[in-house]
């Protein structure tokens, strides 16, 4: 799990910002022969995953100068002191993560980071943009610059079963989490909500970051609209059960089951993930139900789960500009997404849909062709078939018409909600004290707003 921190880190990430504000500069690409280097304080991700093939590819394809350094800290706040005495001296890792909770609201401000659009002018490029998912891309253009890439992203959806909602009298058709939460304090129900408190914590600050417009720098804490809302999240969280030594099954009703599951429990989250998903509920007669999370303008919504940034002080960004070519390649997004071919099965199970149409479309087109031999006999009879026919074209007309539907696209992934930096070291404290009772509703939005208030706009 990833550390949180607070106070301290706060005042080396400041002192980080002032840094980058008096040393970004546009430099010469040079130092040929070293190596681009990545900081993590962390064993491995989806991009140190993703890093050490690119540097399979590059010994067999160009040279060990186009490799990335993995450099491995045993704290963020030890890689943090340390990034912040080399940017000083306008040197630092020449990618970051947004997996890393950095405050890039603030370092966009002071220029920390590469226009990509502009390196593609520059060293030229054989990406086009128009080649990969509208939306999820225009998530990195801020005040019409590119500064981050993603990768990998995943609809902000939650799987369910229409039958657990009937046993909470709710309907599928018009499900909210409004009612939810007055069907679990009416019947004074205690529940899993997601089968781990991880997911708890991700849906609430989904919640509030919602109603905070970084690129406007506006807050709506204040509207009807979170005002009351914010009351149901409460309760929900606070009435989860969840025992974090127990499986909670979405199928069937061990353990009462868990009322909700993000795509990421389902196998993964990948497209075959969660059609696995849907064979398995089928096959325990019950039937999926696909649900939006909260959104404060009602929309359908997605987040990157793999993307970086380029520092504006690397002196090798067009070597970076090649790793980025690298990670949006078809081969390599039908690989990390999971498609099954003769391409190679998926890099990991962590990683969700890839960015790139073709390879969005091989994904589909694999998945569509597989057969589901759930008895295990090693034949697919036409029993099988029957049941596999049905349930995927009630797969694709759920999966892709949220897909088609998605509106918007969020940088954070959900997962990590809760070590950004702003929910992290900004609200963080005051979200603990509200969901603790020790703060009053009203001094929590009031302490939300002001705290808010000063990060986007000091």
């Amino acid at each position: 799990m990833k550390k949180i921190f607070r106070c301290s880190a706060l005042l080396t990430v400041l002192l980080m910002i002032l840094i980058f504000s008096a040393s970004c500069t546009d430099t010469n690409n040079g130092s040929d022969g070293e190596k681009l280097k990545y900081y993590t304080p962390y064993q491995s991700t989806d991009i140190t995953e993703i890093i050490e093939r690119y540097n399979k590819y590059c010994k067999n394809n160009l040279d060990e100068s186009y490799q990335i350094e993995i450099v491995e800290y045993d704290s963020l706040e030890e890689m943090y002191t340390i990034m912040a005495t080399e940017i000083m001296s306008g040197d630092g890792p020449d990618i970051i993560s947004l997996d890393q909770p950095l405050p890039f609201e603030k370092l966009i401000e002071n220029h920390a980071f590469a226009d990509v659009d502009e390196l593609i002018n520059t060293y030229g490029s054989n990406i086009d943009f128009n080649d990969y998912n509208t939306k999820v891309m225009e998530s990195g253009i801020v005040n019409r610059k590119r500064y981050f890439v993603p990768f990998f992203y995943c609809p902000n959806i939650f799987i369910s079963t229409q039958e657990k909602l009937k046993e909470y009298d709710l309907n599928f058709s018009d499900f909210s989490y409004k009612e939810l939460s007055k069907q679990l304090s009416q019947e004074k129900v205690s529940c899993s909500l997601f089968g781990n408190e991880s997911d708890n914590y991700s849906f609430l600050y989904s919640f509030i970051d919602s109603y905070v417009n970084f690129d406007n720098k506006t807050a709506n804490f204040d509207t009807n609209s979170f005002l009351e809302n914010i009351d149901y999240i409460k309760k929900l969280i606070n009435n989860d059960n969840t025992n974090e030594n127990v499986y909670y099954n979405l199928y069937n009703s061990e353990n009462n089951g868990c009322i909700l599951s993000t795509p990421k429990l389902l196998f993964g989250g990948t497209m075959g993930g969660v059609k696995t998903a849907y064979y398995n509920i089928f096959l325990q007669n019950k039937t999926p139900a696909i649900l939006p999370n909260f959104s404060y303008e009602n929309k359908i919504t997605a987040y990157v789960e793999c993307g970086i940034a380029i520092n504006q002080n690397s002196d090798k960004k067009d070597k970076a500009l090649r790793f980025i070519e690298y990670c949006l390649s078809e081969d390599v997004q039908e690989y990390w997404c999971g498609s099954r071919s003769d391409k190679g099965f998926s890099g990991t199970n962590e990683i969700s849909l890839p960015v790139n149409n073709k390879a969005f479309d091989y994904a589909v087109e694999v998945e569509t062709g597989e057969e589901w031999d759930y008895n295990e006999d090693g034949e697919f009879d036409e029993e099988e078939k029957e049941f596999s026919e049905n349930v995927d074209s009630i797969f694709w007309k759920d999966y892709l018409g949220i897909i088609d539907d998605i509106s918007g696209c969020t940088l954070y992934n959900y997962k990590n909600l809760k070590t950004t930096y702003y929910n992290s070291s900004v609200i963080g404290d005051i979200v603990d004290k509200y969901l603790s009772g020790d703060i009053s509703k009203e001094k929590f939005i009031r302490q939300l707003t002001a705290a808010t208030e000063i990060y986007l706009t000091e």
